[in-house]
């Protein structure tokens, strides 16, 4: 059975689109937010390229282990559970013919789980505009 807000989680997904996500807590924002994440990752050729901002270094650890725990479970048979299939299906796009992810990937995804704040500042840094409005703190 699908849940009453399907289409708008859906829409979510399209990676041509910025989407925000505003929910109560344990409404499954976090599986929806990784869910995105894997079908950004399906569509780069780098995953370094993604950038994915987290309140809390706990919430960034989350977020790299249920990628990780997706990915991992894309090599089994699909989940019987309706709310896992999409994630299921999208970790599987991620993956190579073969079913395994692309060696290239799996080491930049995890130079890009090794970034810390202090290069969020760097970054933030180089693309803010001379004279502007600081936006991060």
């Amino acid at each position: 059975m699908l849940p009453p807000d399907a289409a708008a989680r859906e829409r979510a997904l399209d990676i041509s689109a910025s989407f925000l996500v505003q929910a109560p807590a344990g409404s499954g924002k976090t599986e929806l937010l990784t869910q995105r994440f894997l079908a950004l990752l399906a569509a780069v050729d780098n995953p370094e390229s993604i950038v994915a901002i987290t309140f809390t270094r706990k919430a960034a650890g989350e977020m790299r282990s249920r990628i990780a725990g997706a990915l991992a479970n894309a090599q089994k048979p699909r989940p019987a559970e309706d709310h896992a299939q999409r994630t299921w299906e999208l970790a599987c796009a991620a993956l190579d013919d073969h079913g395994r992810l692309q060696r290239q990937r799996v080491e930049e995804i995890r130079v890009v789980a090794r970034i810390t704040a202090s290069d969020v500042q760097r970054l933030r840094r180089q693309i803010e505009p001379v004279g502007s409005k600081r936006l991060i703190d």
